[in-house]
């Protein structure tokens, strides 16, 4: 972690903060509501771009990580997923073995075999729409910084351009997040 301090001798443990204040109070007060309550690093480093974030996406991911506190939703259905599998093998064994009666376990192997079914399916659901939505905001951050890039030597196209780019985004990610 590096500690900065400016001109006023604010002292900044990581450059995300010291970038937070030199945009207008509004637009942090924004993002950081936004990295709050959104769950993906990738959204949260699309808005960054949007508003010119000039850092690191490794910067940003460990200011993430130290201010809000994510779940995991991928990792725990994985380890529910493994558990069910586990828990599969085990009552099969103890079928085999005679330790369980037969029809009762086969009406638990059928239950619990249903719901590692029904975990699989969720997270591969979970996999396509988060990474449908990373790609689709991704590609969006880089036409935008393109067009803003082309743009910006020419003063009477810097803030239509700004403006355009914050409404296409704002409805964006109402359509990605929506759909």
């Amino acid at each position: 972690m590096t500690v900065k301090s400016d001109k006023s001798g604010k002292v900044y443990l990581n450059y995300v903060e010291q970038w937070l204040d030199t945009i207008p109070a509004s637009d942090s007060e924004d993002f950081r509501e936004f990295a709050e309550v959104t769950p993906s690093i990738i959204e949260i480093w699309v808005y960054a771009g949007i508003l010119q974030y000039p850092g690191t996406f490794n910067d940003l991911a460990r200011w993430v990580k130290m201010k809000y506190k994510k779940l995991n939703r991928r990792e725990i259905l994985n380890s529910e997923i493994a558990a069910l599998h586990s828990d599969i093998q085990e009552l099969r064994m103890a079928i085999t073995s005679g330790e369980i009666k037969g029809d009762n376990g086969c009406a638990r192997l059928a239950a619990l075999e249903k719901e590692l079914r029904s975990h699989i399916e969720t997270s591969d659901r979970m996999n396509k729409t988060t990474d449908k939505r990373g790609l689709i905001l991704a590609g969006a951050d880089r036409v935008m910084r393109e067009m803003t890039s082309i743009f910006k030597d020419d003063p009477q196209f810097a803030e239509p351009m700004e403006n355009a780019i914050n409404a296409v985004w704002a409805k964006l990610y109402a359509e990605v997040t929506n759909g």
